[in-house]
């Protein structure tokens, strides 16, 4: 019976190893993507074949965490830094008297014997230590009066980006990506969906190497179907939270870039540098994470329908099983900066002046248990 029991729970030992071993890694934040691809063994990009000496290029997106929506503003603790301002205050304030008392006392003496001012070198010792004491503690008010500046002007823009942020970038919530995942480097092509779908109306062939400019949410899972179909690999849309997650790349701001709108100018066409037209994909920089035109250009189709946030659905979550629209992010050549921010949600139609192209996903295998 011992014996029994034993080796039940030897059993359930090896099993929880064995789903510990099976977790993959999230990333620090802080590595690359070259180094997280090392720690778990899985190649930073990829190309899938799709004939005709047209491939379809993926980078690798590491599991991790971040923060999707807009959070509200965190307050400042004012009277953290009122207290360090204070005691910087009297440190200052204690230093300058005691260092006065101390020359008052050598200048009143040397005018009592009249002679010029004498000092012994411990006094000197005192006195400087003193002078150090006043003015580091002026250093640490003005530091921590720095500080609450900026807090309160970090506060101000946390506010002002919460109050313009529509309701359904609310309420922000934790969100953890589990397994890493390859991602289309690029907007899907002209070229690469011609390869895959043939003779096909919709198709800009003058344009071959622009992103595909008007698709459906339908033809373009069919894409995906193909492709995957093809290379032997699951290929799909992204889920709006790996979608977020990939344009982020480590981010906590409107763009990749930071909040301005000449970050935004670096990575991504809209209304304000396109020319009103899309462009040939590639032609800005890439995120950290090696992603092209996650803002811009075209806006880019999701695998969930648009809905509310389920923020208890905080593991690679996905939206709403049925709805009116798709989404679809990252806005497009014609929008405002506002609409190409990393968290901007859109709902996708199919009007005549929508342009709706979109990149895939490939998933990853789960890691193999020694």
């Amino acid at each position: 019976m011992r014996l029994g029991v034993i080796a039940i729970l030897l059993c359930g030992a090896l099993t929880a190893t064995e789903q510990v071993q099976q977790a993959w890694p999230l990333w620090d934040g802080q590595e690359s993507v070259a180094d997280y691809s090392r720690r778990v063994n899985l190649p930073p990009a990829k190309a899938l074949d799709l004939g005709n000496g047209v491939t379809l290029d993926l980078v690798l997106i590491p599991a991790g965490e971040f923060v999707m929506g807009t959070p509200a503003p965190e307050p400042v603790n004012v009277e953290t830094f009122r207290n360090k301002i204070v005691v910087g205050q009297a440190a200052f304030a204690a230093g300058l008297g005691v260092l006065l008392l101390l020359i008052g006392i050598v200048v009143v003496r040397a005018v009592r014997q009249r002679r010029r001012p004498q000092y012994s070198l411990a006094y000197l010792i005192v006195m400087t230590l003193v002078a150090g004491v006043g003015v580091l503690g002026g250093m640490h008010c003005w530091h921590s009066s720095l500080i609450l500046e900026h807090a309160r002007a970090a506060y101000r823009t946390s506010y002002d980006r919460y109050m313009a942020a529509p309701p359904d970038e609310k309420p922000a919530h934790d969100v953890t990506i589990t397994r890493p995942y390859y991602m289309g480097k690029f907007e899907v092509t002209n070229e690469q969906r011609e390869t895959m779908a043939g003779n096909d109306p919709h198709l800009f062939r003058d344009r071959m190497h622009y992103p595909v400019p008007m698709i459906s949410w339908d033809d373009a899972e069919k894409f995906c179907r193909k492709v995957g179909a093809r290379t032997g690999t699951t290929v799909r849309l992204p889920t709006e939270a790996e979608w977020e997650y990939a344009c982020r790349a480590g981010t906590s701001t409107d763009y990749c870039t930071g909040d301005t709108l000449g970050g935004l100018d670096e990575v991504g066409w809209y209304s304000g540098n396109s020319g009103r037209t899309f462009r040939v994909v590639g032609q800005k920089n890439p995120n950290a994470w090696g992603l092209y035109d996650t803002h811009g250009n075209v806006f880019e189709w999701c695998l969930d329908w648009l809905g509310c946030y389920r923020p208890e659905a905080a593991v690679d979550p996905h939206g709403p099983m049925t709805g009116k629209f798709r989404v679809v992010r990252g806005g497009e050549f014609d929008c405002p900066a506002v609409q190409c921010r990393s968290r901007a949600r859109t709902p996708g139609t199919m009007a005549p002046d929508c342009s709706h192209g979109f990149r895939v996903v490939v998933e990853v295998e789960p890691p193999k248990t020694p």
